[in-house]
């Protein structure tokens, strides 16, 4: 709402239409930002209707877990591992082959009843969008120039709809921290609790890094909280660049007496609603904050005016878009393997 008149924002307005939770919705418009709203529609289905996912019996349980494994194509993502399971489908779909479909749901513990529900839902939210002035989620357009199967976008668009869903931990922690100091971990419902994945097991990451996850639900269970509809967020950019209220200030660094001239003002810290905080370079730091406001700007236009996609963007928050896509891109590359 409006801190002044307390009406709804131009994303308020658009949330209030569509069929869906808020976070998830939120995910749904920026996916138009980021150009993947073909697969963030498929997402935010799946995200509101049951898990397409049966209760095996337990002695199949790890043959389960292993299907789901493959399935989610090493992409630590529940959101994206039944995305796959769509995109499959849809495949037989157009090759007319409801048999090797109905195979494929037995073979991979899917239920295929479930699965059609979750792709003929996907319909009622693209005539939703389309009440909006947003283009269908289908169509050739901006809002898909970056396809469906790219992990930077997905997991991007993810974090940017579900935050403040996130979670973090350090090297040797078995438990996650949330913005309220929850430990939590993994249902064991998801792909990043199955025996062998890296989130199920104590952190790896190097000293002084942080491992973070992006979480559709908490819930209390018997001795601690458990997180489902999770995705590991395998850079932290979109955090940076897409979530909550960024600010910069300088660093105060502890160094020795010889290198104090040297140090002195050369660092920031970037803290995400003073939650997140990241050191930085000074003049790394000031281009961040830069970027982020025109995006933040390019997202209200967007919002604002659905119908006219990016065209209405100045230069300056075009650029912004496309240096986002490029920096999504190569943060993604640059993380280490898992």
């Amino acid at each position: 709402m409006e801190d002044e008149t307390n009406d709804l924002t131009n994303l308020g307005l658009c949330l209030s239409v569509l069929s869906l939770e808020p976070t998830v919705g939120k995910m749904v418009i920026f996916s138009h930002l980021l150009g993947c709203a073909r697969a963030a529609s498929s997402m935010a289905v799946a995200m509101s209707y049951k898990s397409p996912f049966v209760l095996p019996p337990p002695f199949m349980r790890k043959e389960a877990d292993q299907s789901k494994i493959a399935i989610s194509e090493n992409s630590e993502s529940d959101q994206i591992t039944v995305l796959n399971a769509l995109r499959t489908k849809d495949s037989f779909a157009r090759r007319g082959g409801d048999g090797r479909f109905f195979d494929y749901c037995r073979r991979n513990f899917l239920g295929a009843s479930t699965m059609n529900m979750i792709s003929d839902l996907r319909r009622n939210i693209s005539r939703e969008l389309a009440s909006l002035g947003f283009p269908q989620s289908n169509d050739s357009g901006y809002h898909n120039r970056n396809g469906d199967n790219d992990a930077a976008f997905l997991q991007a668009t993810i974090a940017a709809g579900l935050y403040p869903n996130i979670a973090s931990r350090r090297r040797g922690e078995a438990n996650f921290s949330t913005i309220t100091n929850r430990k939590a971990k993994v249902h064991i419902s998801s792909v990043n609790a199955c025996r062998g994945q890296p989130l199920s097991s104590k952190c790896q990451v190097g000293e002084g890094e942080v491992e973070f996850i992006i979480y559709g639900e908490m819930t209390r269970g018997i001795s601690s909280f458990t997180m489902s509809q999770t995705t590991h967020l395998a850079s932290a950019l979109p955090l940076i660049l897409l979530c909550g209220n960024l600010r910069v200030r300088p660093a105060e660094l502890k160094v020795d007496e010889s290198d104090a001239k040297k140090k002195r003002g050369k660092s920031s810290v970037l803290s995400v609603d003073d939650w997140i905080l990241f050191l930085c370079g000074e003049e790394e730091a000031s281009n961040l904050v830069v970027l982020r406001r025109r995006l933040d700007n390019a997202f209200l236009h967007l919002v604002a005016n659905p119908a006219f996609g990016l065209t209405k963007l100045t230069p300056a928050e075009k650029d912004a878009v496309e240096t986002l896509g490029m920096v999504l891109k190569s943060s993604h590359r640059a993380a280490p393997g898992r």
